[in-house]
């Protein structure tokens, strides 16, 4: 049973905490920025300089997961996850910008270790028919951590000094460090250990397995998307004068994906699930057409619905897909990769979501990116079939 497997459990518990902790941070953050800087520009400039230190950080990340201790690794990350909300007391105290870049370069460079650690270690804990299932479970902690934590974040920076929501986080941080050193990781073969791990390694692997790419081209796209999707909500709340409107899209969209999380295993478990991922971007698509009737309220929220039950299926399958197509000692540098693509397209669409809005209009860039899923879709799906691609829950790693 996966949750009698107390490693997991303990990595799910921290994940509450950890997403808790880092959504009530972004909010305090918000409000700090809020009288400092008048610029939205230059706020997401100052929000950025995190994801850039994670992306130069990935390549040397991933090496060092597949060589080193895990539980090693998530201790030493969650140590160093402490440091950022401290920084951000000389922050307060001074007005500060330049404490609070530091803060999200600390933050930003822990994320880089801890959480391609945190995926790469599942394989390790649990049996291979489990996997979707803690996946999935993942995915949904994940949810409510962030809904959770916006909601406190929310109440807490209304009525508390921004002082001690850090103080907040910080508890949160070492409560989480402290749950690591229960943790129990099967450490790496000996010989592994002694092999020279290289992170190009990676590019090379995921060149010769279409399964990969066609995992990183799914995922990419969507990533694409969610990148720009607190610009379109905004839009979304605008067109149709309802300011409450924000709260119930994310309501709706944090809903399906807990409903979704549910239903995955039993209706994907045994499935060919890169096929399941290249199919699932036709429910993506038509969540995104639905999306373009940007006035009318009920299709709006109805689209995210379905969007946030179509993202609970997607991830864990294609996370599923990649721990089932990679050897154990691989899997810390793809992870390191994957999220150095994500963090770079999630930078793209940082730039380009706003143009694109100021060009053609929500209704126009829905049409568009719903078009491009599409065919996407078409094109991945009918590539794996053709090229008869196949991952299943219970295969063994395959990539050599």
């Amino acid at each position: 049973m996966l949750w009698r497997n107390r490693t997991f459990l303990l990595l799910m518990i921290g994940e509450v905490i950890t997403g808790s902790g880092l959504w009530i941070s972004i909010i305090a953050n918000l409000q700090f920025m809020q009288h400092l800087i008048p610029s939205d520009a230059l706020k997401g400039l100052i929000l950025m300089s995190g994801l850039v230190v994670s992306i130069l950080l990935a390549p040397k990340a991933g090496v060092v997961i597949d060589r080193s201790d895990k539980r090693r690794i998530m201790l030493v990350s969650s140590l160093v996850r402490c440091l950022s909300p401290i920084c951000m007391f000389p922050a307060i105290a001074h007005d500060s910008l330049g404490w609070m870049v530091v803060s999200l370069i600390i933050m930003q460079a822990s994320a880089a270790f801890y959480f391609p650690t945190l995926q790469a270690s599942l394989p390790a804990i649990l049996p291979s028919s489990e996997l979707l299932k803690a996946n999935s479970v993942y995915l949904n902690i994940s949810t409510l951590s962030r809904i959770g934590g916006t909601a406190i974040g929310g109440v807490l920076v209304a009525s508390m000094d921004l002082r001690m929501l850090y103080a907040l986080s910080v508890v949160a941080y070492i409560i989480v460090t402290l749950l690591t050193l229960l943790l129990r990781i099967p450490p790496i073969a000996s010989h592994k250990q002694q092999e020279k791990v290289e992170f190009r390694e990676v590019l090379t692997i995921t060149k010769k397995d279409p399964v990969l790419l066609v995992g990183l081209v799914n995922m990419g796209l969507i990533t694409l998307f969610l990148g720009g999707i607190n610009l379109l909500v905004l839009n979304f709340s605008e067109i149709q004068q309802a300011p409450e409107m924000m709260g119930w899209i994310f309501g709706v969209e944090g809903t399906g994906i807990l409903v979704g999380g549910l239903l995955a295993k039993r209706w994907i478990g045994g499935r060919n699930l890169i096929v399941v991922s290249a199919a699932l971007l036709f429910s993506f698509a038509l969540a995104q057409y639905g999306m373009s009737f940007a006035e009318n309220r009920i299709m709006v929220l109805a689209s995210f619905a379905l969007f946030g039950m179509t993202v609970a299926f997607f991830f864990p399958v294609t996370t599923t897909v990649f721990q089932r197509r990679l050897e154990e000692h691989q899997q810390g540098r793809f992870f390191s990769f994957r999220n150095m693509l994500d963090r770079g397209v999630f930078l793209i669409a940082l730039g380009t979501t706003g143009v694109c809005l100021d060009l053609m209009g929500i209704s126009g860039y829905m049409l568009v990116i719903a078009t491009a899923t599409l065919l996407t879709g078409v094109v991945t799906l009918s590539y794996s079939i053709k090229n008869k691609l196949d991952v299943r829950e219970t295969d063994k790693p395959a990539a050599a």
